[in-house]
């Protein structure tokens, strides 16, 4: 019995490794296996990661740091629940931004584990312990989007001339959402808990700088006398 055309062209297709086969008629092409495999295979940039010149500052004497995490700043979403169990949909999110921030940090000022023999009780050791009560400045540098450079392509210098400058009405997140997800991730890391945040300065802009990416610029330090007399009027 003869063959149809169509049907030896779908035969002779499939016979070339990584080319694309051309199914019967009105069907649009489709790409290999090994096509889709390369193709999964680029690399994709990472969600926070830290430059070589954002130096953790950390000033020992007014137990004072200071450092910047790059990546485009995220909310922290609400606990969900699935299967009758309740998850964090940012934890994932929140463990990189730790892992970069633990990267960079000294490893004199890493927590420090105590294992005291009770696993419910045994806490690290951090650079803030409980009983200080800290203040804590946030800047977030929102990513652009690709809209607001020449060409819609990012990079330094091509910004567009009429491009807003540092304030942008979108919708990248409410601030008090971004705080929350710094405050939390930082637990039991640089603080014991985010309780001890007493006063909270916190800013949104868009970011100018390079790739205007994205970047947190995090600053946490012991609540003194002439901080609270600045504050309470």
């Amino acid at each position: 019995m003869a063959l149809s055309s169509t049907l030896v062209a779908f035969l002779a297709a499939s016979d070339v490794q990584g080319s694309w086969q051309y199914l019967p008629c009105r069907t649009r092409c489709r790409p290999t296996a090994l096509h889709m495999a390369r193709k999964k295979a680029v690399p994709s940039e990472p969600a926070y990661w830290i430059d070589e010149m954002d130096n953790v500052a950390i000033d020992g004497n007014n137990r004072r740091i200071k450092f910047t995490i790059r990546g485009n700043p995220k909310v922290l979403l609400r606990h969900r629940t699935a299967r009758g169990f309740m998850y964090n949909p940012s934890k994932a999110s929140q463990d990189l931004f730790r892992d970069c921030l633990l990267e960079a940090l000294p490893q004199e000022y890493h927590p420090i584990i105590i294992d005291s023999g009770d696993s419910d009780s045994d806490e690290p050791t951090v650079m803030f312990p409980e009983h200080e009560f800290l203040k804590l400045s946030l800047t977030f540098r929102m990513k652009r989007p690709n809209n607001h450079f020449i060409g819609s392509k990012p990079g330094p210098g091509r910004l567009k001339p009429n491009a807003p400058l540092k304030y942008y009405n979108n919708r990248s997140g409410d601030v008090d959402n971004l705080c929350k997800f710094v405050m939390d991730s930082l637990n039991q890391v640089l603080y014991a808990d985010d309780r001890q945040v007493v006063c909270l300065n916190a800013i949104k802009v868009l970011d100018s700088d390079g790739d205007c990416k994205g970047s947190t610029d995090v600053e946490i330090s012991v609540l003194n006398d002439e901080d609270e007399n600045n504050i309470i009027m």
